[in-house]
């Protein structure tokens, strides 16, 4: 017989910039698989100034990325226990945004959520629970979880905010086939998006995330 008990797990991440009166927008950024979130961060020091602050949480299972030695790696849920991976992932998440709430971090601020490769379904899974408005959501490498769409709450939500799809056009793990399955998928369930692509393979992109950081913060920037 199998059993599942509730733990306390401590949970980690990142942090660039400082909440302050001066901050105007924030971002939670979601690292892939075999990833972790101290290397992660850093691709958005790009975009860092005086008046944003960026977020990336760790996956809560972490492993070594090469058999038991090296570089240790994080990721977000394996098919086992799936929904309690889910359910642990948003509370580890939103316990984070308390903590920023409690340094003084204003409502008001826009919210940018980028999720990366298997970070994709998780943050936009907690964008779709958040009580609060979310004004870019940016899906990079990935695709958009059932759960969310097909949930009129979930859609709703994400369609109140700027949805971005964002994969490289020689992407090794997404295929150009699945790519237009996904944005047929998209347009049948009526899920409002942008789609865009970049000369490059499953990794991020400066120019792109210079762009979304600017569209956050209303600068007008060509793509």
């Amino acid at each position: 017989m199998e059993f599942t008990i509730d733990v306390y797990a401590t949970g980690r991440y990142q942090q660039l910039g400082e909440v302050t009166e001066e901050t105007r927008a924030i971002w939670f950024v979601f690292h892939g698989y075999a990833m972790n979130s101290k290397s992660f961060v850093n691709e958005f020091d790009c975009i860092l100034d005086d008046q944003t602050v960026i977020i990336a949480p760790e996956g809560l299972h972490r492993f070594y990325s090469k058999s038991t030695s090296g570089h240790v790696a994080a990721n977000w849920m394996t098919k086992e226990l799936r929904e309690s991976d889910i359910e642990n992932n948003i509370k580890f998440i939103n316990s984070i945004y308390g903590v920023l709430k409690g340094k003084g971090l204003n409502e008001n601020v826009k919210l940018g959520i980028l999720g990366f490769s298997q970070g994709g379904p998780t943050s936009i899974r907690w964008a779709a629970q958040l009580n609060r408005d979310v004004q870019e959501i940016v899906i990079w490498g990935s695709d958009i979880p059932a759960d969310v769409i097909d949930n009129i709450h979930g859609l709703r939500k994400i369609n109140e905010s700027a949805l971005k799809i964002i994969v490289g056009s020689n992407d090794e793990y997404i295929s150009s086939d699945q790519v237009d399955d996904l944005i047929v998928d998209l347009h049948d369930k009526g899920v409002d998006f942008d789609f865009h692509t970049f000369e490059g393979k499953h990794e991020l992109h400066e120019d792109s995330i210079r762009y979304f950081h600017a569209r956050l913060v209303d600068e007008k920037l060509e793509y």
